[in-house]
């Protein structure tokens, strides 16, 4: 269990309530340690001040009950080398590392995943509607993008966008495909060819087509094992949540009324949260982190005494809006260490946002049920864990305020010299391998 991966480590512990310091770093997630390395291996003091009784962000597992879930399907499937190797040594090597396996479901069907790729076994209709339509949007020129929507009906036509794309936007991303811009989707989102539509609604067995081909796994403690890559980190304090940050005496208060002075400032905090904490930062940046929107989430962790009558499938999507959760995967498949011999486990992922609330009140039970209606829990399962996850921060949210917003508050942060890093510290759509890479850069931009 990784709560305790820095137990016993005698960390720097500040000898009165004020003191100097060369660089602060907020949030021990990914990449504020990957700055705080990177810095002291340059030879530079960095002190780190976590919120949590943990490190690692994101990235920490949680264990309950001897069932083992991370936040959300964590795999990594980097090619950056330096981070391969990194992540490869943090656990000695001892990691598991196989093909994904992905499926949809939708109107009571599974399908693999990409499902434009994969339209076979649906009904005659649909998939002569979505090849229909996909032949003719990729045969005319529909004038200029300016939405993902857009994005979609030209790329993969108005029936799939339909049925697919613009009903798991509203339950993943908690709003409209019209609300969001692309600035995200890179290769998230397979646009294919005509042949690879029509092949792949004739057979059952075609290429795979999703971002991720293959990944690694740790093979024990869950995907926060890699957290270990940053063990020789110095100076982490954790439940030291900050207050206040003053800019003009370069100094952070804490709510256990620490007070520490700062020549550079790195910070991995979502950037609302940092705003709100610095005194008398402009009512016009205030308002602009404010209207930074993102997805919050609610995680159903389900273990249960058994081993096989599973999806064949790593993560599956569900595409279904009588539904609660929008995605769902399976931790044992990721490592049998996961969970406890002769069980298996589940979680799903239910999300909200001020554009879309929770559907219910009771996120655990209506999650167990839906579970029970496609398949996911059979009538007899002896459930031994049933546990609920509250996140605050999941993804960010790439409506069209985004830019705008992101780009005054970005501008005020750099003119005082303030080095942000992180999936919400940049408010970008990053995966593991980008924070890392993210906190390596903030060391070197506080330096310069």
């Amino acid at each position: 269990m990784h709560s305790g991966l820095y137990a016993g480590k005698t960390h720097k512990v500040l000898s009165s309530m004020i003191s100097d310091l060369s660089v602060a770093i907020l949030g021990a997630g990914l990449s504020g340690l990957a700055a705080a390395q990177r810095l002291q291996e340059l030879g530079y003091q960095a002190d780190i001040y976590e919120r949590n009784s943990y490190v690692g962000g994101h990235a920490h597992s949680h264990v309950v009950d001897g069932f083992t879930f991370d936040e959300g399907p964590h795999v990594s499937f980097t090619e950056k080398v330096e981070i391969k190797s990194l992540l490869a040594e943090a656990v000695k090597g001892q990691y598991l590392e196989k093909n994904a396996v992905l499926l949809n479901h939708w109107n009571e069907y599974w399908v693999r995943h990409p499902a434009q790729c994969n339209l076979y076994g649906l009904p005659s209709d649909i998939v002569e509607r979505c090849i229909i339509d996909i032949i003719k949007a990729q045969g005319t020129d529909q004038g200029p993008i300016n939405t993902y929507s857009d994005w979609c009906r030209q790329g993969l036509g108005d029936a799939f966008s339909e049925e697919f794309t613009f009903r798991y936007t509203r339950k993943y991303w908690t709003t409209e495909a019209s609300n969001m811009s692309v600035d995200w989707v890179g290769s998230r989102v397979y646009v294919p060819r005509i042949e690879e539509v029509v092949r792949g609604a004739l057979r059952a067995n075609t290429d795979n087509h999703h971002y991720i081909t293959r990944f690694r796994y740790p093979a024990r403690g869950g995907f926060g094992a890699y957290v270990q890559a940053f063990s020789n980190v110095d100076s982490i304090h954790v439940d030291h949540e900050v207050v206040l940050v003053d800019l003009k005496r370069r100094c952070l208060e804490f709510t256990n009324g620490k007070i520490v002075f700062f020549e550079g400032l790195i910070s991995s905090l979502p950037l609302p949260e940092l705003v709100r904490r610095i005194k008398d930062a402009p009512m016009k940046v205030v308002e602009a982190a404010e209207r930074l929107s993102c997805t919050s989430l609610v995680l159903t962790n389900v273990g249960v005494r058994r081993t096989d009558g599973f999806p064949d499938s790593d993560w599956m999507y569900f595409y279904d809006d009588d539904i609660i959760f929008s995605r769902g995967n399976l931790p044992h498949r990721l490592s049998p260490n996961n969970v406890p011999p002769g069980c298996g486990s589940i979680q799903v992922e239910v999300y909200h946002s001020k554009y879309r609330p929770l559907p219910c009140d009771d996120v655990l039970n209506r999650s167990i049920e839906d579970m029970h209606r496609i398949g996911l829990l059979v009538k007899d399962d002896q459930v031994v864990v049933a546990h609920q996850r509250h996140v605050p921060y999941a993804n960010v949210l790439f409506d069209l305020q985004r830019s705008a917003n992101l780009g005054i508050v970005q501008s005020y942060l750099a003119d005082r010299g303030v080095v942000c890093c992180g999936r919400y510290g940049e408010w970008a759509y990053y995966w593991s391998d980008d924070s890392i890479q993210s906190g390596w850069n903030a060391a070197q931009a506080i330096l310069a």
